[in-house]
């Protein structure tokens, strides 16, 4: 029988840690960071100690307290109740590249493959490379990794999976259907169907129901929420904001890894007769991504069309001691923009910037009153990301710029779900990545009798079919 513990993703949005139970072992769908129990205990200054890592995750439920899943030297005083000469895990399978699904997966013992898409193994590869994560990274071990693309089936503890691609906010996001001898079920990771590459999620959907899967464990992110904005609607107010700003310097904060957010970016800048200036973590993405045969349609940087901006950093003076390995290999191979020259000519570049915190660099720029700083990104939704948020609005404040908000969600609204499930026909439903499980529950039986919702108990085995 195909069971599945659920120990992430339960009553809050990300961390997701599903434990498959097939006949022939188990097997993990994602391993992702649970931000909020971990902000609880942890922070920038506050962290595991090298020699009881594990430990200190487990003691805080950060990660669950499972026997031979774990690096060995990681686990510390742990290891004489979780150690094992064997994996008790035949592998992580994960569905995309954003860390509250994947974050964890390098805690892992190396001896447990990781499946992942094509794509998202070269985002997570670029972003690892310019975050240094350090003992967490995924890519700092010998690990068996196996890579995908939707049309793919593979069989892992005796359980055969099919992933689709799904429309998400960042490249290469996949949903899964898989089945035994006993039945079909199917998880959706997380997705959207008001995207620019909605047609995938449309695949995922058509699939589904070509499958006639049982059992549908679908994430609830925005499930309170009904209204839809989406990314042609953020393209033209960046382009409408762009035009109104003449002669004034524009800045926009866009996630490193959200690709689409930074195409239509570049796109409402080049359609507004501007320069688009991405940051050196967007162009090493560009880079990254450029050549690899995926199916994306990658922007490339070209002079007077999209550069990249080389930022200050360090000694001010743009010394090639200034920058570690990536961004020295890069800025040789890319054209690039200086502050001084952005200083310039405010009205001639959208300066693309990958954090907010990066707000600290407009201030050698000297912007006129009045200058948009759009972020476009999710709002805050930690007291810790509070926090941060405030100073960049002191920074804004004092700069005097104009702070906008501008951003389309990577998540479905609560509709968008419903008709989902409605068209899928399920006969369960586990809601996982939502703060409002027992909401779900209450939409999915009064929109669609007969539809039984499972509330999953972190830790508590559920029967999938």
């Amino acid at each position: 029988m195909l069971r599945a513990v659920f120990y992430g993703g339960v009553d809050t949005i990300g961390g997701n840690k599903i434990l498959l139970e097939g006949v022939d072992g188990k097997v993990f769908l994602d391993f992702g960071v649970d931000f909020n129990t971990r902000s609880k205990y942890f922070s920038t200054f506050l962290q595991p100690r090298r020699f009881s890592y594990i430990a200190d995750y487990i003691l805080t439920d950060v990660v669950p307290p499972l026997k031979g899943i774990y690096r060995e030297d990681l686990l510390g005083p742990a290891a004489t109740q979780f150690s094992s000469p064997t994996p008790s895990l035949e592998a992580v399978i994960l569905s995309h590249a954003h860390t509250d699904h994947y974050g964890h997966a390098g805690l892992l013992r190396e001896d447990i493959p990781v499946h992942m898409g094509e794509g998202a193994a070269v985002l997570v590869k670029a972003r690892e490379e310019v975050r240094q994560q350090g003992v967490e990274a995924l890519f700092n071990q010998n690990r068996r990794l196996n890579t995908f693309r939707t049309g793919n089936t593979f069989e892992v503890a005796g359980i055969k999976f099919h992933p689709t691609h799904v429309d998400h906010s960042i490249p290469a996001a996949y949903g899964f259907i898989f089945e035994d001898d006993e039945g079909v079920a199917a998880y959706t990771g997380d997705l959207r169907d008001h995207g620019p590459r909605s047609d995938m999620t449309e695949d995922f959907i058509q699939r589904c129901v070509k499958k006639g899967v049982e059992t549908l464990i679908i994430e609830g992110t925005r499930l309170e929420e009904s209204e839809t904005v989406s990314e042609q609607d953020v393209g033209a107010k960046i382009g409408e904001i762009i035009r109104r700003a003449e002669g004034k310097l524009v800045a926009v904060v866009v996630g490193m890894l959200d690709f689409d957010r930074l195409n239509t970016v570049i796109s409402a800048a080049i359609e507004a007769g501007r320069i688009p200036a991405v940051s050196l973590h967007h162009a090493h993405v560009l880079r990254s991504l450029d050549g690899k045969g995926l199916r994306i349609d990658v922007p490339k940087l070209a002079e007077d069309r999209l550069v990249a901006y080389l930022e200050k950093r360090r000694s001010g003076t743009y010394s090639d001691k200034d920058y570690p390995g990536w961004m020295a290999e890069l800025i040789d191979t890319v054209p690039t923009v200086r502050e001084e020259e952005v200083k310039k000519s405010r009205g001639r570049y959208v300066l693309v910037l990958s954090k907010a915190e990066d707000v600290i660099d407009l201030a050698g720029m000297e912007p006129e009153p009045g200058s948009p700083f759009i972020i476009s990104t999710s709002e805050p939704h930690s007291e810790e990301q509070q926090i941060e948020m405030d100073k960049i609005e002191n920074w804004a404040r004092l700069l005097k710029l104009e702070m906008l908000h501008v951003h389309a969600s990577g998540h479905a609204s609560g509709p968008r779900l419903l008709n989902m499930i409605s068209r899928i026909k399920p006969r369960k439903v586990i809601p996982i990545h939502t703060e409002k499980p027992a909401l779900y529950r209450k939409m999915v039986e009064e929109t669609l009798p007969g539809t039984c919702v499972i509330m999953p108990v972190k830790g508590h085995a559920v029967n999938l079919l």
